[in-house]
């Protein structure tokens, strides 16, 4: 993975709660039962549930990488990571909104998941469009219309541990390989 992603946007208004409209919380009670699953495998089964509240068909639409363009208070509520969980696992490489919780934020790094915050960037950007964001230069693109928006670019520690799936497989990298750098 590279800082520059690229897919097709999904806009969704409206506040989205990690416990219901992202994915439902009672996913996330049936999740933790099976401790023998991979970590791939809890990806793949969350994001079948990915966004269906809100779009029943959602996971069955995206291709792999597209993005989430989201309102004021996307991944509101809960600290829970089951929501950028979801999102992972559906094949969604970002969410870029108008504003979001720390809590999610937080969160959907440790997974490997880019959220980033845009003002204006629900009312420039259309679903189907094609968007393409550099994480390191602070900018996503719509190629569809030729607007370009800007945001506070991720450091170099935080693209590290976008690029290597999350924080879990970076820590898991660094003790197989000594490298900590």
């Amino acid at each position: 993975m590279s800082s520059v992603l690229r897919g097709k946007a999904w806009r969704f208004e409206g506040l989205m709660d990690t416990d219901w409209e992202i994915c439902p919380v009672e996913h996330l009670h049936s999740f933790r039962e099976d401790p023998d699953k991979t970590y791939e495998q809890r990806l793949a089964e969350l994001g079948v549930y990915c966004m269906t509240k809100v779009d029943a068909d959602f996971p069955r639409k995206i291709g792999q990488g597209d993005i989430i363009v989201g309102d004021k208070g996307f991944g509101y509520g809960h600290d829970h990571d089951h929501a950028c969980m979801s999102i992972r696992g559906a094949g969604i490489s970002a969410v870029v909104c108008e504003s979001s919780n720390s809590n999610f934020m937080r969160n959907s790094i440790h997974h490997g998941l880019a959220v980033v915050e845009v003002k204006g960037i629900l009312n420039g950007v259309g679903t189907g469009d094609e968007l393409e964001m550099d994480l390191a230069k602070g900018t996503v693109t719509d190629v569809t219309n030729g607007k370009t928006f800007s945001f506070v670019p991720y450091p170099d520690f935080i693209l590290k541990i976008i690029e290597a799936g999350g924080v879990y497989k970076q820590l898991t990298q660094q003790v197989q390989t000594g490298d900590y750098s």
